[in-house]
């Protein structure tokens, strides 16, 4: 079992999880990762919602998905390229 990417715990799964580390308004400040959560850090995180969690040791701030700080995209879903 993988340990908790925020904690020492263990981690029963892997969560999808997005990460701004600067401006919210500039993109390149943004990723996206995958990452074993365990629970009690899966459930602080998803109690944040949009505003996030920030881990004090990096300082970045943590969200639950890929959906949030997502740039504008030039493709449309239904709409061919």
């Amino acid at each position: 079992m993988d340990k908790c990417a925020f904690c020492p715990r263990p981690a029963p799964g892997k969560w999808a999880m997005t990460a701004c580390n600067g401006d919210p308004a500039d993109t390149a400040s943004w990723r996206r990762e995958i990452l074993p959560l365990c629970a009690r850090c899966n459930a602080l995180i998803d109690q944040a919602g949009d505003k996030g969690r920030v881990l004090k040791a990096t300082g970045e701030r943590w969200f639950g998905g890929h959906t949030i700080g997502r740039p504008a995209a030039a493709w449309v879903p239904g709409r061919d390229a």
